[in-house]
């Protein structure tokens, strides 16, 4: 389960991790998803869904539906509002199990906030909005506690039906000061000392993933 993590990032720092994130934050040709946190960022708001957090999944291959940006910027917004507000804009790895269990476990801000994205109620209409999207929506505004969600990643890590918040909770808390360390390796990397601990990983599995075929 969480070895998952730890294992694959350890088998990925024996060859060469660095030179994946550096060809993704590139200064001649860098990956649209190195825009992700910047887009907006002179106006950022950590508990205000704007249309430039909106905008900027884009960035990482996904779309939000008009009907689903209606609904988040105007329509509901205080809604989504009041649930992004409850969430602690904290670092995952920095949660005890009761904080974790509080914030993002059933029941939690972060769990609603997710649901009510996805369109998870029994008598809800989907809109569009999955776990990928949703996921990437929530990472953009709390980068260091939600990580992202998609195909190639899954692969990668062997999610399978596990849990992502909780897969990853564990894994940066057995992984500790290590992690710690090679976060910030990659943040100096490539020059953005913004990364938080989840997003230098993210790139990182992707990256290494596609190098794989995934």
């Amino acid at each position: 389960m969480t070895t998952n993590i730890l294992e694959v990032i350890d088998e990925i720092w024996k060859d060469t991790p660095l030179d994946l994130v550096r060809a993704y934050y590139c200064e001649q040709a860098p990956f649209n998803g190195a825009y992700f946190e910047l887009l907006g960022s002179d106006d950022f708001h950590p508990n205000v869904f704007a249309a430039a957090d909106l905008y900027a999944v884009s960035t990482l291959s996904v779309s939000v539906p008009i009907e689903a940006g209606i609904s988040i910027l105007q329509r509901d917004s205080k809604i989504f509002n009041d649930l992004l507000g409850e969430i602690p804009n904290k670092q995952l790895g920095h949660l005890s199990r009761q904080e974790f269990d509080k914030s993002m476990g059933p029941g939690s801000p972060a769990l609603n906030l997710w649901n009510r994205l996805c369109r998870n109620g029994r008598e809800e209409c989907k809109w569009g909005v999955g776990p990928t999207t949703a996921s990437k929506i929530m990472a953009r505004k709390r980068p260091g506690l939600i990580p992202i969600e998609d195909s190639v990643l899954d692969q990668v890590l062997q999610r399978g039906k596990q849990n992502s918040w909780e897969m990853w909770w564990r894994a940066l808390h057995d992984g500790g000061e290590k992690l710690e360390d090679r976060a910030e390796q990659i943040r100096v990397a490539v020059n953005r000392p913004d990364l938080s601990n989840l997003r230098a990983f993210d790139v990182l599995l992707w990256r290494w993933g596609k190098s794989k075929g995934y």
